[in-house]
């Protein structure tokens, strides 16, 4: 085969790749999946489950607005086809905005800040989730506590 005949049979392969694709992101999705899924937010949102224990108050208000907007689109239809293109795009940012307001807002994302490091001027930049920060500040405070445990003080002797 020549160099012509290949790039022409790549080209034909990618394009038939790209049009597969862009047929299956527009294809119609059924109402009573996206509303079941939906649901199954709002059950383990309210329970405080898995990734939304730690879901911020005004992110949860955030997701059941968008999820309301999403159930009076959708209502009476089997399917997205059964919407005006307009609303169909009004779908799908409603559903990637439901999902990245859940994903913001999770403890994967990193803090960073300057640290000092013990005995040294030198600065260092440390990233942390927040989880990761909290439970070094709450083992910290448990360090402090058994050593001040520790200490008996008087007047007489001070602190040994």
């Amino acid at each position: 085969m020549t160099t012509h005949r290949l790039y022409a049979l790549a080209c034909a392969a990618a394009l038939l790749t790209i049009s597969l694709v862009a047929k299956s992101a527009d294809a119609p999705t059924r109402t009573a999946d996206i509303l079941a899924q939906q649901q199954t937010i709002r059950t383990d949102m309210k329970a405080k489950r898995d990734r939304y224990a730690n879901l911020p108050r005004d992110a949860q208000k955030s997701v059941l607005s968008d999820q309301e907007k999403l159930e009076k689109l959708l209502e009476g239809k089997a399917d997205t086809s059964q919407l005006a293109s307009a609303d169909q795009a009004e779908v799908r940012r409603l559903m990637a905005r439901i999902e990245a307001t859940i994903r913001n807002n999770q403890d994967e994302r990193l803090v960073c800040m300057q640290e000092a490091r013990t005995g040294s001027n030198y600065v260092t930049r440390v990233c942390r989730t927040p989880t990761e920060i909290r439970a070094r500040k709450e083992a910290d405070e448990k360090l402090l506590k058994e050593e001040a445990s520790r200490l008996k003080c008087t007047e007489a002797a001070g602190c040994v």
